[in-house]
């Protein structure tokens, strides 16, 4: 767990960014989701100043063209990096996806109408993930058991299946995605040393927060309790504490506003649940 002292400043050199429930808001469907018109500017405003990245569980051809501020992009959880031009691969993707493929084919005959199934692509256009949601169903119960039936069926089949916490989706690989190793291969390709601060909202992210030299998580209605970070931001003050980073001059502290502490993120946590 990363932690800094009361009386510390840590130098932001570089800013890595998880893309749904962090900068975008989590409860929406694809085709509604964007980062905020606040978020974007004060984003674009610290990419000219410092290195910006984006890792997400997202395809590059989604995510890469929402954050037109990034100067790197780590898409499927960091089976595919692309930095500029270039996109690079991890070595399990040239493997059959035939498995995979059994999974989708399964999950669609088992969605009806309660369920959205939504194909992740590689910078090819061939389908290497995807993932099932049901926020949107008229009948959570029923589209639930329909879930957990696909669940079960992928789960026989040698492919990575990531559940959420408390949350209404979940996602397929063909092989292990680790937002951890995906940040360190960025930090790797875009030559930087230390300094960099990964902000996340999810148990998927906690590789990153422990490989990231500052971890702030992002709290909303669906923060899982697990997250490995020291410090959080409200998802609603995301935007006040940026643009106090960047008037800092990229001096992370504990005086930067709207930052709270572990204990009274989770105390925020439980209120929040209790009422919900």
């Amino acid at each position: 767990m990363k932690t800094l002292g009361i009386s510390d400043k840590a130098l932001v050199q570089a800013l890595f960014l998880d893309y749904d429930g962090t900068i975008s808001p989590l409860s929406v469907l694809r085709s509604e989701s964007k980062v905020s018109s606040e978020n974007m500017a004060v984003l674009c405003q610290i990419s000219c100043q410092i290195p910006v990245a984006v890792i997400t569980t997202k395809d590059l051809a989604f995510v890469v063209k929402k954050t037109p501020f990034a100067h790197a992009w780590a898409g499927l959880g960091g089976l595919e990096i692309k930095i500029g031009d270039v996109v690079t691969k991890e070595f399990c993707l040239r493997k059959t996806t035939r498995h995979l493929t059994a999974a989708l084919k399964y999950a669609k005959g088992s969605s009806d109408n309660d369920l959205i199934i939504e194909e992740k692509h590689d910078s090819e256009g061939a389908t290497l993930a995807f993932s099932v949601d049901w926020r949107q169903a008229v009948n959570r119960c029923r589209a639930e058991e329909r879930a957990l039936k696909i669940i079960s069926y992928c789960e026989t089949l040698p492919v990575v299946t990531i559940k959420y916490e408390e949350q209404p989706f979940f996602d397929v690989f063909p092989c292990p995605v680790n937002k951890g190793k995906a940040l360190l291969k960025l930090k790797q390709k875009l030559g930087l040393r230390n300094g960099i601060l990964y902000m996340g909202d999810a148990s998927v992210d906690n590789p990153a927060f422990e490989a990231a030299d500052i971890a702030v998580g992002v709290i909303h209605e669906e923060t899982p309790d697990d997250l490995v970070c020291e410090y959080f931001v409200k998802f609603e003050d995301v935007t006040i504490f940026l643009q106090g980073l960047l008037k800092n001059r990229f001096r992370f502290s504990l005086k930067l506003p709207r930052i709270l502490h572990r204990t009274q993120a989770f105390q925020y946590i439980r209120r929040r649940k209790h009422v919900k």
